[in-house]
């Protein structure tokens, strides 16, 4: 397996590279790579499969990876842990004097495949998420878990502002 560091692609070989590899979580957090958000939630190594081949003039990344991660439900706040899953998908190519901007790199087209997962990780990374699809949430007087059974706080909406939709009748 080649080294999942830089790689040089004008070193591609005519056959391409396939990685299949668990990329290490504590490369993932390496704080010495740039800080990023949703890494220091990783509960795993990331499983990543990917291939690179040449075709034309342009270098072509695809493949999937998959971790699990450690979060927060968005509506009851219970942590529990989630199994995450992506595509890889990039297309490179090479130009004299490219400033490294929208995927066209310099000469000799250096890459950081980390980056690439590290990226793919953020980009999947959602804002709210919750436990199981049947969660029910705080209760929004008292806070209590709903999950865990009812609360006591009383039932009657009389002064909401659209309690008197109540008594609307509509014809069917």
């Amino acid at each position: 397996m080649h080294e999942l560091q830089k790689i040089q692609l004008q070193d591609l070989p005519a056959s391409g590279w396939h990685w299949h590899a668990d990329v290490p979580r504590s490369q993932l957090e390496d704080e010495q790579c740039g800080h990023v958000d949703a890494l220091h939630m990783l509960n795993s190594d990331a499983r990543w499969d990917v291939d690179l081949q040449r075709q034309g003039g342009c270098y072509h990344l695809s493949g999937s990876w998959q971790a699990r991660v450690g979060r927060d439900c968005s509506r009851c706040n219970a942590a529990f842990e989630m199994d995450m899953q992506g595509e890889t998908l990039r297309v490179f190519q090479l130009a004299k004097g490219a400033t490294g901007e929208d995927d066209v790199l310099p000469l000799p087209g250096k890459v950081n495949l980390l980056d690439v997962l590290r990226e793919d990780i953020w980009l999947a990374w959602r804002l709210t998420v919750v436990c199981k699809p049947d969660c029910k949430g705080l209760c929004q007087r008292c806070g209590k878990d709903l999950n865990d059974g009812p609360c006591a706080c009383p039932t009657d909406d009389g002064d909401h502002p659209f309690a008197a939709l109540r008594t609307l009748k509509l014809d069917k």
